[in-house]
């Protein structure tokens, strides 16, 4: 959180910015300097009187002077504008605690959890003797004394139509959705994966940043989320840094599986790909993966099936969130065959921000070797001598190269009926007899930049790459 003096000076400059006073406000929350904390959060209520964040951060300032009615009666106004308010609906949960109203208390977490998973706020939870696991394993239940009028409007038939659309949306979850605290959620995280350092941060900056800085996110007037684009040869480790992404966001995962989107019927698949966006747009924040894209967003030129040239219109309309906000959506796609994908899924807005990930360089090689390395029997092992003779090798030739050279320090083992660890020499000796798998994607994208001499914004990376020297692509 920056500092609550140096926004006091950017506030002289701007003094009716709302997010600026927000930040502010919040500074001086943190900083426990709640006089000041409680003038900034007026400020805004001044300027914006239905300010929900304003109204519930000004009931935390009440709450910490001891004002508990007065902290309650924010937060209710506040679930008056938003009923599903987790973070409402959590203060209140406090607000009862301190009251001596555990019951009330326990309603009001429950209802804050079952909104949102990634909702915490471990004092609460041990006081409580109750976590957001526990509270997300009850039966959902209704808001806790909700205050908002019954303001039914239009048809009988609409009101029907949209609890069946929202009941249908909550009832189902494809098997590859995982909230914050799934146990099955992979445990994999950045730490994991060696090198692709921009792809990290990129991430970073699109989904946990936000998440973690939302207000100084809003003062620059950025949104969270967008598309990401990963593209580049087989075994690269694309595949590894999305489940990775699983194990450092702290937000719903969704990981879109092709078999769940086409169908034989005509029209299902463009309704599975909505409802996969529907879900991911209901659970916010969320990260929604999609392996293998060049399969969903093909090159509409060279399609002549009517029903998937349906499919990527359906696709492209899902990312730009004509008929709901994508906000708070990451939507990432990775690929082997940028080439094959349709051009209008790179306009901005779509997948606007691309990242070549090509073989490991010398450091990334090294961290993945040590990785591969970590709790095997190794004997007289150099991490750099193997960097040194696996120059081109992907994360999948590195670990094939591990893979055969415990299988035959193994079979050594049985046959000998000692322990045979595994070798600095048996790992060179695997290394210079496996030829680098990229070769192969390279040549094919040799081909397609020869056949497309014009400037191609897939190709500028891989361009680059293939014309450096062996002794800079070392380096890089």
């Amino acid at each position: 959180m920056p500092d609550s003096s140096a926004l006091s000076d950017a506030l002289q400059q701007s003094p009716n910015n709302l997010s600026l006073l927000l930040l502010h406000g919040r500074a001086c929350l943190e900083q426990m300097k709640l006089d000041e904390a409680r003038a900034a959060f007026g400020r805004v209520l001044e300027l914006d009187p239905d300010h929900t964040d304003a109204h519930l951060a000004l009931a935390k300032v009440l709450f910490l002077e001891g004002d508990t009615s007065g902290a309650a009666v924010r937060s209710e106004r506040v679930l008056f504008m938003e009923p599903d308010n987790p973070q409402a609906h959590l203060l209140l949960s406090r607000v009862y605690l301190a009251e001596g109203d555990k019951k009330k208390a326990v309603e009001h977490f429950d209802h804050a959890a079952q909104i949102d998973g990634t909702v915490s706020d471990p004092t609460l939870e041990r006081e409580l003797g109750r976590t957001v696991r526990d509270a997300r394993k009850a039966s959902p239940a209704p808001a806790p004394d909700s205050t908002t009028p019954d303001n039914n409007s239009g048809s009988d038939t609409e009101d029907f139509a949209d609890e069946a659309f929202i009941d249908a949306q909550s009832d189902w979850r494809p098997e590859t959705f995982f909230s914050p605290d799934d146990p099955n959620r992979s445990t994999l995280n950045f730490d994991d994966v060696g090198g692709m350092e921009e792809l990290k941060e990129e991430i970073r900056l699109k989904i946990t940043y936000p998440l973690q800085f939302p207000d100084l996110y809003k003062a620059y007037g950025r949104k969270t989320g967008g598309g990401i684009l990963v593209y580049g040869p087989p075994g690269c480790g694309k595949t590894l840094i999305l489940r990775a992404v699983a194990g450092e966001v702290a937000c719903n995962y969704l990981v879109v599986g092709l078999h769940e989107v086409f169908d034989p019927y005509y029209g299902n698949p463009e309704r599975n790909l909505h409802q996969f966006f529907e879900i991911a747009r209901a659970n916010a924040p969320c990260v929604m993966i999609f392996d293998d894209l060049d399969s969903l967003a093909q090159d509409r030129r060279q399609i002549r099936e009517s029903q998937m040239r349906s499919l990527v219109n359906q696709f492209l309309h899902e990312m730009d969130g004509i008929r709901s906000e994508n906000q708070r959506v990451l939507v990432i796609g990775a690929t082997n065959q940028p080439w094959a994908l349709d051009p209008a899924f790179r306009r901005p807005g779509r997948f606007d921000q691309a990242i070549f990930v090509p073989p490991p360089d010398a450091p990334a090689r090294a961290q993945i070797i040590d990785l591969l390395a970590k709790d095997k029997p190794m004997a007289d092992f150099n991490t750099a001598s193997l960097v040194e003779a696996t120059e081109g090798f992907t994360g999948a030739d590195l670990k094939w190269v591990f893979d055969r050279a415990a299988e035959l320090a193994l079979s050594a083992a049985i046959h000998s009926g000692k322990p045979v660890p595994i070798s600095l020499d048996l790992l060179l000796t695997v290394a210079h007899k496996h030829t680098p798998s990229t070769e192969g994607w390279f040549e094919g994208a040799q081909t397609h930049a020869n056949e497309h001499p014009a400037p191609d914004g897939f190709f500028n990376e891989v361009r680059k790459f293939m014309a450096a020297p062996s002794s800079s692509k070392k380096e890089r």
